[in-house]
């Protein structure tokens, strides 16, 4: 039988979905590039934010119609099918719903157990990247996520199992992802921690490909953030740092209950462009949550001006299932939080366009990783900036001079 498997959301999801896809091939299964050809259709699908399952909601009920008309099975699989599986079954009673659990797919498909684990192979989406899960579950209990509910809690891969995994992503990958729900407590259930972790991946020999760390909860950070920068001094990591800080209010993170301060946040930030001025910074934003005042929102305003990043992922907040924030007084009206979006959303725009116009005329170094959505080619730079490129050196090293800034890329001209 063929199946076809699509997948959505983060890093996580991704490596998930490639790994549902090495699975079926080593278990028989052939694999469709359309549902239309496929006797068997499995969606992993993200429910993070409440944009985000209208539009998954959308796909499944796509994809149920072709599921009906050819006879196959669809199985929703992943965040989505924990948190909202109500919401799923008002499409149709016959889709399959399965949360994020290899073990549970595996049993309905009656194929050998197997569980998610850097053992098992995936079928990569870019040949030229690995995308490497250091960890499963959390140890945050953030007021808005539905995600702990589906995933759970920490589950760290022994060091042993992800130095033996590398080894083998660098026979035939150059950039490597390193990803978890939350990198920055890997380890902590095992006595160690991210920084022991990569120091020993480092080890491993050769000079010719690039580790992108994902992201991680500030307050974790602060544990080890001097020991964690001092990585980043060798060069084949990227000085890419994703912080989801989510408010700059001290009153609007207390209610979400992250373990941090604006005032932490901000000196993480300072160490971090004090040691790299050029590295690049991402932050996660929720604007409109439950409470936030005016003047809460403003802090956040502020703290993005302090902070300049490179990057910026912003979320109306929406009320997921089953979480605090669901349930808590002083829930916003759309109207504030269209609007807050859109003033945050303008300034980010602003300063990322600064930032990226430091790079003109300079000469860097960048892998190239991935055709262009319009044509050509792109690579990253060491900070992690995408460089459009024309030239075909996909899965090199090259060196290019930048010619041009955009608000999210840079574009290379003459060297």
């Amino acid at each position: 039988m063929d199946a076809f498997v699509e997948g959505s959301g983060c890093s996580l999801n991704k490596s998930d979905t490639e790994q549902i896809r090495g699975f079926l091939l080593q278990n028989g299964f052939g694999l469709a590039e359309k549902p239309e050809k496929a006797g068997l259709i499995i969606l992993n699908a993200c429910s993070v934010k409440e944009q985000t399952e209208s539009k998954m909601l959308r796909r499944i009920a796509q994809l149920n119609a072709i599921a009906e008309r050819q006879n196959s099975v669809l199985v929703v699989f992943g965040c989505l099918a924990k948190t909202s599986p109500e919401a799923v079954s008002k499409i149709s009673k016959k889709i399959v719903l399965f949360g994020p659990s290899l073990e549970q797919l595996a049993s309905f498909l009656k194929l050998p157990p197997a569980s998610f684990s850097p053992e098992l192979a995936g079928q990569k989406e870019n040949k030229l990247v690995s995308i490497i899960p250091i960890a499963r579950g959390c140890l945050g209990n953030c007021a808005y996520c539905s995600v702990k509910n589906a995933r759970g809690a920490l589950q760290s891969y022994s060091m042993d199992s992800l130095e033996k995994k590398f080894i083998t992503c660098l026979k035939d990958s150059k950039e490597i992802w390193l990803t978890a729900q939350d990198c920055g407590c890997y380890g902590f259930d095992l006595g160690t921690n991210l920084v022991a972790l990569v120091e020993r991946l480092l080890l491993c020999s050769g000079n010719d490909f690039r580790v992108r760390i994902g992201m991680m909860n500030p307050g974790h950070l602060q544990k080890f953030l001097p020991a964690y920068i001092d990585l980043f001094r060798d060069k084949r990591l990227y000085r890419f740092f994703h912080l989801p800080v989510q408010s700059g209010s001290n009153e609007v993170l207390r209610a979400m209950n992250r373990p941090y301060t604006r005032q932490q946040f901000l000196r993480i930030v300072g160490c971090i462009r004090k040691a790299f001025p050029d590295a690049s910074i991402s932050l996660d934003l929720i604007v409109g949550f439950p409470g936030e005042t005016n003047e809460q929102f403003l802090e956040t305003v502020s703290l993005v001006k302090a902070v300049g990043p490179d990057v910026v992922n912003i979320s109306r907040f929406g009320a997921r299932p089953n979480t605090l924030a669901a349930k808590m007084p002083g829930q916003l009206h759309g109207r504030v939080k269209k609007e807050r979006s859109r003033i945050l959303s303008k300034l980010c725009r602003e300063i990322a366009l600064e930032r990226n116009r430091r790079f003109v005329g300079k000469e860097q170094e960048i892998f190239v990783n991935e055709i262009g959505p319009k044509g050509g080619f792109v690579g990253r730079n060491q900070n992690y900036k995408p460089v459009a490129l024309k030239k075909s050196v996909l899965g090199r090293f090259v060196r290019v001079k930048i010619g041009k800034a955009f608000q999210t890329y840079l574009l290379a001209g003459s060297k």
